[in-house]
């Protein structure tokens, strides 16, 4: 049974910006672009690099070690060379807490 558990506030990650986390055993990264904060798995399918050293840029999330991009919001690969999509992560904004449902 999973849960939504609190990893951050709305402050802690400015427009364009994003954070990595770890709990329990999953990493992830949370991205605030101008149509609000995703969630998505903090490693690119391409080569399995932390996609958290990566770039916001619009919609996307860029891994910087080969410029694969990924739509934060469905996951679907934007632009090779990765070609398998990155997981998404339920989230959720409550008042100025950034909520991420973990199972």
């Amino acid at each position: 049974m999973g849960e939504f558990v609190r990893v951050a506030t709305t402050n802690d990650i400015p427009v364009g910006g994003l954070k990595g986390f770890e709990i329990g055993h999953k990493r992830f990264v949370v991205a605030h672009t101008v149509e609000g904060f995703f969630a998505v798995a903090d490693e690119c399918t391409h080569d399995s690099a932390p996609i958290s050293s990566g770039r916001v840029r619009g919609s996307e999330i860029m891994c910087t070690r080969h410029g694969a991009r990924f739509d934060l919001k469905t996951g679907a690969v934007t632009a090779p060379p990765a070609i398998v999509p990155i997981d998404t992560l339920t989230i959720k904004v409550d008042k100025d807490d950034i909520l991420v449902w973990m199972e």
